[in-house]
């Protein structure tokens, strides 16, 4: 594990001149900071999400400052809404380099309190799996193709950046979905990553502690009461850096905000001891 100072966070920062980065859930909290973080780093921006106010407010912001932007209205379990927030892409600035996959909620629906209609249960929401799980999947389905097109011998940065949680590491009661979805997020980060390093294609995920952002409800407020919110310029920074970081090593490291302290990079994990042991010796074969 390596420790990571915020004053490096942006040291790789100008591999982003002139680069395209898109990314889902733009219009507020880590995908609006990251945008404008990317954007003055002189990366030209294609912003997808629901909010349209709030997207225009973003792209604005960008281009006030002399930034180049578009943004278009995405919902990421519309796979057509995707489809046209990465044709976008291609048409304004004829390719992509960056995809960050970062629209997600928070437990949508209550798992522990079923609803009865005519004395029997009825389907819990999925919207939360939805979002966060299927949306980023279409996502990353996507930038398998869009991070190729016009690509050229130049093209040196080639990234997808995945939001998982802390809670893709230590489960919730509180949110049991939350939990499921985030935790398959860092199964297809580590499932992509071996692929993709074959073709200079690096994959990130990220996983950040409570952030002070819209999504924190005033029951996860006063859960976590006392203990100090992440502030969301760090996650910001921890996302553009581990796009653009050049050591080959750290495609597939897992990129962890576990408090208000500094960035931590775990390196490709190599589980060891008991029954994974066993696992490991019969799955060498097929994993990497």
């Amino acid at each position: 594990m390596t420790t990571i100072p915020d004053v490096q966070l942006y040291a790789h920062s100008e591999r982003l001149k002139g680069k395209v980065v898109l990314i889902t859930g733009a219009a507020a909290g880590i995908g609006r900071e990251a945008a404008l973080q990317y954007a003055r780093s002189k990366a030209k921006l294609v912003l997808g999400d629901l909010n349209e106010p709030g997207l225009e407010k973003v792209v604005s912001e960008i281009r006030r400052a002399g930034g180049e932007a578009i943004g278009l209205r995405c919902d990421v379990t519309t796979w057509d809404d995707q489809l046209k927030l990465f044709e976008a892409a291609i048409e304004a600035y004829h390719s992509v380099d960056v995809v960050v996959a970062n629209a997600g909620v928070n437990e949508i629906g209550s798992f522990w309190k079923p609803k009865l209609e005519n004395g029997k249960p009825t389907k819990p929401s999925l919207s939360t799996v939805n979002i966060n799980l299927v949306g980023t999947i279409y996502t990353a389905h996507l930038a398998l193709h869009y991070l190729d097109v016009n690509r050229t011998h130049e093209s040196t940065l080639k990234s997808i950046v995945l939001l998982g949680s802390m809670a893709s590491w230590q489960a919730s009661a509180q949110g049991v979905v939350y939990s499921a979805s985030k935790h398959a997020v860092l199964g297809l980060a580590r499932a992509m990553h071996g692929p993709l390093s074959a073709k200079g294609i690096r994959v990130a995920v990220v996983h950040p502690f409570f952030t002070d952002t819209g999504l924190m409800t005033t029951m996860n407020r006063i859960a976590v009461a006392g203990i100090p919110l992440l502030p969301i310029e760090r996650v910001a920074g921890t996302i553009i850096f581990s796009s653009t970081d050049p050591d080959i090593a750290s495609t597939g490291a897992v990129w962890l905000l576990p408090d208000d302290g500094l960035l931590l990079r775990l390196e490709k994990e190599i589980v060891k001891g008991g029954v994974y042991d066993v696992i490991a010796e019969r799955n060498k074969r097929f994993i990497g």
